[in-house]
Formats: structure tokens, C-alpha cells, sequence
């Protein structure tokens, strides 16, 4: 079947996302099976003998306030979540189901004012990229529906009374 090589770019996208959950949620499961606490501290230990900087600190701070068994749970949970819903969209899109743009748009587009909001109170490099390649997944998506709706309208023959 061939594709356009934005919907080819963002069918990509999907499926590495879809991995890349994949891998962190197994990441989280086996930081819960061998003890969460200790994992954290060792994993802010390494933080803070392998990273020069404040933001090393930093980040070894967080890593222990936030390595609990609660938050990896639910870590472990929103990775899959969001592992299996990009891997919908992703084999969605690839095999040319005539939802799979509608269902990408609503999926990213429901969480772009989240990333608006966290890219104005706190910006970043990465944090902006990723709001600007959700925003061209979204409004590429769009252009391509809707102008392959408006084809097959007018395509369509007009009947007559």
C-alpha cells in the first residue's frame, strides 16, 4: 500500500513510542519486583557519582521522593497504557483503517493543552520538541482527512430528483 511519507513518518513515530513504553514499563515492573525504595536510592546514587552539575543533584532528589512503590505502579500502568494505545495507533494507521487518522488526532490533540500548559510554566528543549511534533502529527493528520473526505464528496455522482 503506499503512503504518504508523513503518514509513513508518523506511523513510525507510533510504533517506536509504542516500544519505547513497552520497555520503560518493564523497566518499572522489574524496579518493583527487586524493591523500589532501594532501586530509586541506588539509581540517585549513580545520578550523583556520574553526572556533573547541579541538575544532577536535582535529579537525584526527585528520583528518591519519587521512587515509591506507589508512583512506579503507576508508572508502570501509564507506560502500557500509553505503550498499547500508540501501538492501536500505529498498526491502525498502517493497515489504512479509514478511523485511524480520527483516532490519532483525538489522542494527541486531547492532551495538546496539558503540554501547552506545562511547555509555558516550565520550558524545555525536550518539552517543547514534543509538543511541536504532536502539534504537526495533529494538524497533518487533519489536512489529510479532510481533504480525502472532500475528494470522495466530490467524487461522488450527484442523483437527480
Amino acid at each position: 500500500m503506499k503512503r504518504a511519507i508523513g503518514v509513513e513518518a508518523i506511523i513510525d513515530y507510533k510504533l517506536l513510542k509504542a516500544a519505547v513504553g513497552v520497555v520503560a514499563g518493564l523497566l518499572f515492573l522489574a524496579l518493583l519486583l527487586r524493591g523500589t525504595e532501594a532501586g530509586a536510592a541506588t539509581l540517585a546514587q549513580m545520578v550523583i557519582d556520574h553526572v556533573a552539575g547541579a541538575w544532577g543533584l536535582q535529579a537525584a532528589t526527585a528520583i528518591v521522593l519519587t521512587g515509591t512503590t506507589g508512583h512506579v505502579k503507576l508508572a508502570a500502568a501509564g507506560a502500557f497504557a500509553d505503550a498499547a494505545l500508540s501501538a492501536v495507533e500505529g498498526f491502525a494507521l498502517r493497515a489504512g483503517r479509514w478511523w485511524a487518522p480520527w483516532l490519532v488526532v483525538i489522542a494527541t490533540g486531547a492532551l495538546l493543552p496539558w503540554e501547552v500548559i506545562a511547555a509555558v510554566r516550565k520550558p524545555g528543549w525536550l518539552r517543547i520538541g514534543v509538543l511541536a511534533v504532536n502539534v504537526a502529527v495533529v494538524a497533518y493528520l487533519l489536512v489529510t482527512v479532510v481533504r480525502a473526505h472532500r475528494a470522495r464528496t466530490i467524487d461522488k455522482p450527484v442523483r437527480g430528483p
